[in-house]
């Protein structure tokens, strides 16, 4: 399956962060290589997406993410390109 990259807004993976990722929609079983500022990663596998939503196990640990709007690259530290898409992180499931 694919990997992608998703650049987190801040240091942390948490409720409320930001993630920008390529345009390209993730699927099920696709990997994310979770970008931090700080130069870390971690390595998260989608559960399930569809456009509204996407679900991803990072440490054993499943998030929902959801749409982000406004998606404006320059508040959110835009690294995934021009055609980015934002995605909030929104809750543990």
């Amino acid at each position: 399956m694919p990997t992608y990259n998703a650049y987190v807004s801040g240091n942390d993976f948490k409720t409320g962060s930001v993630l920008s990722m390529a345009a390209k929609a993730v699927e099920r079983s696709d990997t994310l290589s979770i970008e931090y500022p700080n130069n870390s990663h971690a390595s998260g596998t989608v559960i399930s997406a569809s456009p509204n939503e996407i679900e991803v196990e990072i440490n054993l640990q499943t998030w929902r993410l959801r749409p982000h709007a406004p998606s404006d690259g320059t508040v959110h530290n835009n690294l995934a390109g021009a055609n980015a898409s934002f995605w909030t992180v929104q809750t543990k499931v």
